[in-house]
């Protein structure tokens, strides 16, 4: 049976809770907010399921070169509302127009993320933009199988752990009509820092949250923003990375899952039929993109070469070199990040009772001139003056 000594040996996937015939496992949330099986040892039949099922305990894939494009949704609205180019989007589409069905994650009514599916278009809104957290997949591996078995189309999108977690809950068989879509991943951070910094904006607007956006285009794709959606439509919160304090301590490296700064998954070739993340500079790749968002994707299956060119209609798109992808903008393709000395401090001081003001205060302190700019770089966005000054920064 399946028993977590090692937290760095668990990413979260939910197979063997999905897999289990006795229902005997649950998903219990740790001190830090991430949740890890717990086996119900007085119904346990000690079939080895569990054990079997975890994709840490699978050999990695090798890095044999996927086929690689970089695309941009061809419809500027669909574009604006995207993280970056748009393709999720244009398969969802896809799979809605043939009586299929889309799993992807969306914030519940209590503001947790979790797995949900689609079966219209309106629908798979709610799984557009990155939430830079890991969502709970409950039964989502058991509807997807039931939907498959009945015949329908399933596009399910998530972290790389999770798309191998589905793959082993159905103990590798390749559905003709399942397609999945894992993420480069930086790291998945803690849902209970999450939930507390929703009720501190909360309390500070004086209106409940009821979604969020880690990253969006309010200010330009190249300033990445998190976005806090209240019910009071008139509350507005948009921050970047410099001063938000999720996005802030996530990239110092020191609120994610302890398995994320050893991953598991960091391959070229991936169990997945793509693998997506941003394309940060697609006008050097060709003239034909514009600035305002781009997606590579590495395409890894028959299957999905095959969809990818029904989906070239939507797309102005673009083969790459695999090899400047990887210079540019793929870093965390096959590398994981480094846990920050301080990471443990900061959880320990969580537990202490420490609010979001205070964790703030201590892990996250700016210099006057570091908060001048978290002031200026917003407004210097709008008229064009930091654009400038990062193109000639690059050209250095």
């Amino acid at each position: 049976m399946i028993k977590i000594e090692d937290k760095s040996l668990c990413c979260g996937c939910w197979a063997c809770y999905s897999i289990c015939p006795k229902h005997c496992i649950e998903m219990q949330m740790d001190s830090e907010g991430f949740h890890y099986p717990v086996v119900d040892l007085r119904n346990c039949i000690d079939c080895g399921l569990c054990d079997r099922s975890c994709p840490i305990n699978q050999p990695l894939l090798d890095d044999r070169p996927p086929k690689n494009y970089v695309v941009q949704h061809k419809d500027s609205i669909i574009r604006k509302d995207s993280t970056s180019g748009g393709f999720f989007t244009a398969i969802s589409q896809y799979v809605i127009e043939r009586g299929g069905i889309v799993f992807g994650a969306a914030f519940n009514e209590d503001m947790v993320l979790c797995h949900q599916y689609a079966d219209t278009l309106e629908d798979c809104g709610k799984f557009r933009g990155s939430k830079y957290l890991q969502s709970l997949i409950g039964d989502a591996y058991l509807k997807a199988k039931i939907f498959l078995e009945e015949g329908k189309m399933v596009v399910f999108s998530g972290t790389p752990c999770q798309i191998a977690g589905l793959y082993a809950f159905l103990k590798y068989r390749r559905y003709e009509r399942l397609l999945t879509i894992d993420l480069v991943c930086h790291g998945v951070p803690s849902p209970r820092l999450a939930n507390d910094y929703f009720a501190y904006n909360s309390l500070k607007k004086n209106s409940r949250v009821v979604d969020y956006k880690s990253r969006d285009k309010y200010y330009d794709y190249c300033y990445s923003t998190a976005t806090i959606f209240f019910q009071d439509r008139s509350k507005q919160y948009h921050k970047g990375k410099e001063s938000d304090f999720m996005l802030a301590l996530y990239f110092k490296d020191m609120i994610s899952r302890p398995s994320c700064y050893a991953c598991h998954f960091k391959t070229l070739n991936r169990i997945s039929d793509f693998t997506i993340f941003d394309c940060w500079d697609a006008p050097a790749l060709s003239k034909k993109f514009d600035k305002k968002g781009a997606t590579n994707v590495f395409i890894h299956t028959l299957n999905g070469r095959n969809v990818f060119e029904e989906l070239k209609q939507y797309f102005i798109w673009n083969e790459a070199d695999l090899a400047s992808i990887i210079e540019r903008d793929g870093d965390m393709i096959k590398k994981s990040v480094s846990m920050n000395l301080r990471r443990q401090e900061l959880f320990d001081d969580l537990n202490r009772g420490f609010t979001v003001e205070d964790l703030s205060n201590k892990y996250l302190k700016k210099t006057f001139l570091q908060s001048l700019l978290s002031k200026i770089k917003p407004l210097s966005y709008r008229i064009g003056v930091l654009q400038l000054y990062l193109k000639l920064k690059k050209m250095r």
